[in-house]
């Protein structure tokens, strides 16, 4: 019998790597045996792919949900996609940037309507933007990070400052049928 395994996206800041907070969530995923999808870049999302791809003897794999600039070149990629740990990169032509929260043609469109929850580590314009369809399509998200980073994030999402809650958060999805 086929088994499927939960999809857990991670999104935030291409920048910066909140290593504090991404390499310990990477880890605690691939130990969870469930897939990693990320935006397949740099910042957040390479140092929590490179946390869950170190973690021998895993069950879920790493995906990547590309930018191309070129379809007819499979070297069409933009500059610094995918990061070295992406095991399953998922090629398009979606625009990275997405201009508005209800742009029907984006990335951020794959990056949260694919996985069963989100978990949102620190980041800007585009990370907002995620956590705006999240809301929007009814998925299931926590921020996680220090309190002060989600300053101009929605008061009433749920937060996690440890992963702790980060399990808690996910485990009440899981266990509770709702994926």
């Amino acid at each position: 019998m086929l088994k499927k395994r939960p999809i857990i996206g991670v999104v935030g800041s291409h920048s910066e790597a909140w290593e504090d907070f991404s390499r310990p969530l990477g880890k605690f995923l691939a130990e969870s045996g469930v897939h990693l999808l990320t935006g397949g870049g740099a910042g957040v999302m390479s140092e929590v792919a490179k946390a869950f791809t170190d973690v021998q003897d895993r069950e879920g794999l790493c995906i990547g949900v590309l930018p191309m600039t070129d379809p007819t070149e499979h070297h069409g990629l933009k500059k610094m996609f995918p990061n070295p740990y992406i095991e399953i990169p998922v090629f398009t032509l979606l625009d990275q940037e997405s201009r508005s929260d209800v742009m029907p043609f984006s990335l951020n469109h794959t990056n949260v309507m694919t996985p069963h929850a989100i978990i949102v580590l620190p980041g800007f314009h585009g990370t907002m933007n995620e956590v705006s369809m999240a809301i929007a399509y009814e998925k299931p998200f926590v921020l996680y990070g220090p309190e002060d980073a989600f300053k101009a994030f929605p008061e009433n999402a749920a937060f996690a400052e440890t992963l702790e809650t980060v399990e808690h958060f996910l485990s009440g999805i899981f266990v509770k049928g709702k994926k």
